[in-house]
């Protein structure tokens, strides 16, 4: 081991190393899975929509002031830039996705020699994550972020072990890591309570976070109370209503109900650990420990599934909790198991959670590959027809394969144009396809679902839509 990476105990040195190999060996899985269903992933909603864009426009495509996303973002950029074809930047932006995370495990393990840290980032990858690795957002992004940021603040150890020009950087990952999303303030919060009521955390350190508490707080007043909001920060602040107005049937909720189903049936894992370590503590009489992880989880579980008690898809709300996997990973790498296990001993759980995480994560796949198939045999089916331009209705289509449309026009154009560029079809679901009435009969219109683009705005190099005839309704089965 190189002299920067020696650590004062042996058993620190052996678990870094673990934690190293145990990583280098998930992101090499994670890259695999990535590449084989960059499909799944590139062309599902969201990911179609801004790859979609980014080819469009050559730049980066931001949303909700989400700036942290660039993280991922610069891949499809930089391979559009290189000017890769279009299996070639969906394969790199698929890839992104798990260069990212393992930047940051190389800056957790190289740059901090944080390894329990380290530890905590290869958990946030597989103790909960399962449709999450097909749909992409800038939740998990934002977790793994902190979670380096956290690092950081443990490396440092206490304020004055920043040095200055530090400071201005502190602050700036501050602000990116709560604006990747909210929620990502609550895993902070998680965090900070605990090792403040930890009473192994040093005095240093807990000003460390006292300092980091006093930057998202500011973050917060800034964004919620000094500038405008956003639509999206919007309907968030409408749908918080609802606590008021289901009490007291905060219980009954069809969103309750279904994350019940959900633990038992792909979260179960995090529903062991989270038991764990409330059990722990309770052993060795830690009772705000206890405390903290039982109802913090449960109370994170109620600010989630109130405001969406009307219910929503799977992959949208486990999106949202994943907050729970810090919530579970931090107690269990810093408590439990180190108050169980020998240091260098530490890899064999956490490796067992990785492994089942892995698991779960290729068998989810077919939810997805399905999705898939259907728009291919679709684009097949439609080929054969005298007509190729098509607007569908939801009740025409299998909805419980799609489960939602309204990326529909972005990943049919996509997919119709790996062949070649001059093979983009121009097809659409919406829930009412005729409010495209005026539209339609345009010749040389890509219709989506929030703005329509004429055929010469679209990026050549990719898509070379040809089929000059009129939209027309999808005959009735």
């Amino acid at each position: 081991m190189p002299p920067a990476f020696r650590f004062a105990l042996p058993a620190e040195a052996a678990a870094w190393r673990s934690a190293l190999w145990l990583g280098a060996l998930m992101y090499t899985v994670l890259a695999l899975m990535a590449v084989v269903f960059y499909l799944e992933r590139m062309t599902l909603l969201d990911m179609a929509f801004q790859g979609f864009h980014i080819l469009r426009t050559g730049e980066l495509q931001i949303q909700s002031g989400r700036f942290g996303a660039a993280g991922t973002q610069v891949f499809p950029w930089a391979a559009q830039a290189l000017g890769l074809p279009l299996r070639g930047v969906l394969i790199t932006y698929s890839l992104g996705h798990v260069f990212y995370y393992a930047a940051l495990f190389a800056v957790v393990m190289f740059g901090f020699r944080q390894w329990r840290w380290g530890f905590v980032l290869l958990l946030l990858s597989t103790l909960m994550t399962t449709h999450t690795f097909y749909w992409l957002s800038e939740m998990p992004q934002g977790l793994a972020f902190l979670a380096a940021l956290l690092a950081w603040a443990h490396a440092r150890e206490h304020p004055r072990r920043f040095r200055l020009w530090e400071y201005p950087l502190l602050a700036g990952a501050v602000v990116t890591a709560f604006y990747f999303h909210p929620l990502v303030l609550h895993a902070f919060a998680f965090c900070a309570a605990y090792f403040w009521l930890d009473t192994h955390t040093t005095r240093a350190l807990k000003q460390n976070y006292a300092l980091l508490a006093g930057l998202f707080a500011a973050c917060l007043i800034v964004k919620y109370f000094v500038l405008p909001l956003d639509w999206y920060d919007n309907m968030a602040m409408e749908r918080s209503r609802a606590f008021a107005e289901l009490w007291p049937h905060w219980f009954d909720l069809k969103s309750q109900r279904d994350f019940l189903q959900w633990l038992a049936a792909d979260y179960y894992v995090l529903a062991i650990v989270v038991a764990l370590n409330v059990a722990y503590f309770l052993w060795r009489r830690r009772w705000w420990l206890a405390v903290l992880s039982a109802f913090g989880p449960v109370v994170f579980v109620f600010m989630v599934n109130v405001p969406h008690h009307y219910g929503a898809p799977q992959f949208y709300m486990e999106n949202l909790y994943l907050p729970l996997g810090v919530m579970a990973a931090v107690p269990w790498i810093f408590g439990v198991l180190l108050g169980l296990l020998p240091a260098h001993r530490l890899w064999i759980p956490v490796a067992i959670v990785v492994f089942a995480g892995l698991m779960r994560i290729a068998f989810a796949h077919s939810t997805w590959t399905a999705r898939v198939q259907w728009e291919r045999n679709f684009l097949q089916k439609t080929a054969q027809t005298d007509h190729r331009k098509w607007l569908m209705a939801e009740s025409q289509v299998p909805m419980d394969t799609l489960i939602m449309s309204w990326g529909s026009a972005f990943e049919f154009l996509i997919h119709s144009s790996l062949t070649h560029p001059d093979s983009a079809r121009c097809l659409l679901i919406d829930e009412t396809p005729e409010r495209f009435d005026t539209l339609r009969t345009r010749p040389r219109l890509f219709l989506s679902e929030f703005k329509n683009y004429p055929f010469d705005s679209l990026p050549a190099r990719y898509f070379r839509p040809r089929d000059t005839a009129e939209y027309r309704y999808w005959p009735q089965q």
